[in-house]
Formats: structure tokens, C-alpha cells, sequence
């Protein structure tokens, strides 16, 4: 069996079984070129080939071999798709990992709050009742302290000194009253 290069398109040509009684053209192998451009592309043939149809006859013109394999060229695009939707993955859980942990500390500390805003309440209220008159009196004698018997005021305008009547007619002594 004889194999022949056909010099103009550089494929090569194996005559089947002899010489075709119909004239059919002998049947070619697909084989790519060594610089991997179509017959007729840039560089070969007269310029600017390479932008139109292939000057060969419909039945002259190479067939192009496919890739190998589709799957081979699909392995790196799933490998790269595979790597995305798991790379989401870990990102969506670390992202909902720190959110746990900050509303862990969100929820301490509203807590603590509202341990401290009753604590404030309280207070509150303890400076509320020692700050009666009746209160700070009580606890003033417990210490020990007692009220002057005659008060005596300054009246700035004039400069002169009023003092209090010991008693009033008509009018009940009571501590800490100033008519």
C-alpha cells in the first residue's frame, strides 16, 4: 500500500485499492498542518489568502481533525467550577461563623445592660427617698447635728439682718417653716 503527500496541500493521500474506475478522488486522512493553519491561510499561497474561501474545490478542501477528546478539554473548566462553588462554600461559612460569634457577643452584651440599667433604676430610687427633708433631718440628729434655735437671714439689697420670730401669733412653729 502506497502513501503519497500531495505537494500543494500537504496531506497525505493513500489510493484505495488502486486507481478509482469512477474518477472519484482518492480518499484523504485528516492530518493538521506542522504550523497548524488552514491550506491557504496567512503566509502561503498569494497575499491576503487567508481572508477569504479556500481557493481548493469543495472536494480538494481538507477536513479538520476534532480535538482528542471533548472531555479532556471540559476537565479544567469543571476543575475550575468545582474549585469556585467550593471556595463559595468556605467563604459562606466562615462569614456565617463570624456573624454567630458576634451575635453571641451582641446578646452578652444586652444582657449586661440590662443587668446594669436596674442596677442605675435602683440607685435611682435610693436617691429619691434619702433626699426627703423628712430624711436627711432623722439621719442629721442620728449623727448627732441640731437645728439652731433663732435663724437669722442677710437681705443683700439693704445689708441689713432679719431675724426669725422665735413664735408667731396664730401661726404653729414648725422646724423648717419660714413665713
Amino acid at each position: 500500500m502506497s502513501v503519497r503527500t500531495d505537494v500543494g496541500t500537504g496531506v497525505r493521500v493513500r489510493p484505495r485499492g488502486g486507481p478509482s474506475r469512477s474518477g472519484a478522488p482518492p480518499i484523504r486522512t485528516a492530518r493538521p498542518r506542522p504550523g497548524g493553519r488552514p491550506p491557504g491561510g496567512p503566509g502561503l499561497g498569494r497575499p491576503g489568502a487567508g481572508t477569504g474561501p479556500s481557493p481548493l474545490a469543495p472536494a480538494q478542501r481538507e477536513p479538520w481533525v476534532a480535538a482528542p477528546s471533548a472531555a479532556i478539554s471540559r476537565t479544567p473548566f469543571i476543575l475550575f467550577v468545582t474549585a469556585l462553588l467550593g471556595g463559595g462554600l468556605v467563604c459562606l461559612l466562615v462569614i456565617n461563623t463570624i456573624l454567630a460569634t458576634g451575635a453571641y457577643q451582641i446578646s452578652s452584651l444586652q444582657q449586661t445592660q440590662t443587668t446594669q440599667s436596674q442596677q442605675l433604676q435602683v440607685l435611682r430610687q435610693q436617691v429619691a427617698a434619702d433626699s426627703a427633708p423628712s430624711v436627711i433631718a432623722r439621719r442629721a440628729r442620728e449623727l448627732g447635728m441640731v437645728a439652731p434655735p433663732l435663724t437669722n437671714f442677710i437681705n443683700l439689697r439693704t445689708g441689713r439682718i432679719a431675724s426669725q420670730p422665735t413664735t408667731l401669733p396664730g401661726v404653729p412653729a414648725v422646724p423648717g417653716y419660714t413665713p
